[in-house]
């Protein structure tokens, strides 16, 4: 008969199984139809974007996806957005929901 720190010891791994086999998804690009990008005004192309104003003390030509908080990606081309349930959206783009990264 195993002890209960011998059978947890033998068992502890099997937790490990449902992340393991988890599928990598790739992430996509954010659709220009998309009703969360109309709704936020995304342009792929900052200098596009109609309206965009001074904000949080940072000019409206120099708010891009690349530097806006919900931006996560550590390269400056393309990058999944919080904002967009982490599509990959330009690094050159904007949209209304900019917020200067901390």
């Amino acid at each position: 008969m195993k002890t209960r720190r011998e059978f947890l010891a033998a068992t502890g791994g099997l937790a490990l199984i449902p992340l393991i086999s988890r599928p990598v998804i790739a992430a996509e690009k954010l659709p220009l139809d998309d009703p969360a990008a109309k709704a936020l005004k995304y342009v792929e192309d900052a200098s596009q974007a109609s309206g965009r104003i001074d904000k949080m003390g940072v000019a409206g030509a120099d708010q891009l996806c690349s530097n806006c908080r919900f931006y996560t990606a550590p390269n400056d081309e393309w990058g999944p957005c919080i904002l967009f349930q982490n599509r990959l959206v330009a690094g050159k783009g904007w949209c209304t929901g900019w917020v200067p990264s901390a």
